[in-house]
């Protein structure tokens, strides 16, 4: 089977200037022709700037118009590429991460979407490398996970199931409405992406409310809690951590005290989550402190 093209690149943008100019450098290098879209919802750090002087089309919006599946959606329909890729705007390709995209979609027409493993940079946080590589190394084909920050669509299988027009978790919304469908989704290892969030503690914490309300929203899921398994799975989850860290040698002092920050990580990321699953019902004003984005609604 051939390989399908042409190729569009969708990157939503607020404030991404970090790592921005490095994630459009990347793609021209593997994808010199391709298509490329910028959606800039209210930068103030000279995101569209970088953007523009890298050759990538600027679209900006509104940011109360944003929403990860609207806002993606959008991009679909502004652009015309067989294939769309979704990137965010803090994932820079690893070489070779297109041509292992097109690859996988030619092994068969049925194939709807193509999703790559998220990998640390050098100075992500031990614990959040550590999940990130153990995480993508385990996942089944059978799992419904899927994320936008790296993943790819045949443009038939997104104008067949879209996005659904949610706040948050629309690519593990679309994984789910993939099932029972004629399309399969496959996870590519070689197609990668630099990518780890490096938030403080309570940047994390907050994160973990988002996400926990976008699946509760998505797919119903609620977090458990329970004092003695809570313990058990913020123990084990610790205990990993510090067998990663002592694999890749990191000094003694380093271990200490990144353990005690995994302690405190693993057991806020528990209470985080199972606020996020029930924020229905907290106030309105408790629900936008939570929240990383803000959001109360």
């Amino acid at each position: 089977m051939s390989r399908p093209g042409p190729v569009s690149i969708v990157i939503p943008v607020r404030n991404g200037v970090r790592y921005l100019h490095e994630v459009l450098t990347a793609i021209g290098q593997q994808a010199p022709d391709a298509e490329v879209l910028v959606l800039d919802s209210g930068s103030a750090d000279g995101s569209r700037e970088v953007a523009t002087a890298a050759g990538a089309r600027v679209v900006r919006i509104a940011p109360g118009e944003f929403g990860h599946g609207r806002t993606r959606n959008r991009g679909a329909e502004l652009t015309s590429g067989e294939v769309i890729c979704f990137l965010t705007q803090d994932a820079t390709p690893a070489p070779g991460w297109l041509d292992a995209l097109l690859d996988a979609f030619s092994a068969d027409d049925r194939i709807g979407v193509v999703f790559g493993p998220h990998l640390p940079r050098p100075d992500t946080p031990p614990m959040i490398a550590r999940e990130l590589t153990q995480f993508f190394a385990r996942l089944r084909p059978e799992d419904p996970y899927l994320s936008n920050v790296n993943a790819a669509y045949r443009r038939a299988c997104w104008e067949q199931i879209r996005f659904r027009d949610v706040a948050y978790a629309e690519d593990q919304a679309f994984g789910r409405d993939l099932l029972g469908t004629a399309w399969t989704k496959v996870l590519c290892p070689r197609a990668a992406v630099l990518h780890a969030h490096d938030y403080g503690l309570l940047g994390f914490m907050r994160r973990y409310f988002d996400e926990a309300r976008g699946l509760r929203e998505t797919t119903g899921w609620v977090e458990p809690i329970g004092l003695r398994a809570t313990a058990g799975g913020i123990r084990r989850l610790v205990g990993r951590d510090v067998r990663w860290m002592r694999a890749r040698r990191l000094p003694l002092g380093r271990r200490v005290a990144w353990t005690l920050r995994s302690v405190l990580h693993h057991a806020g990321r528990k209470v985080f989550a199972w606020l996020g699953s029930r924020a229905d019902r907290l106030p309105r004003a408790v629900r936008r402190a939570l929240s990383l984005e803000g959001r109360a609604n």
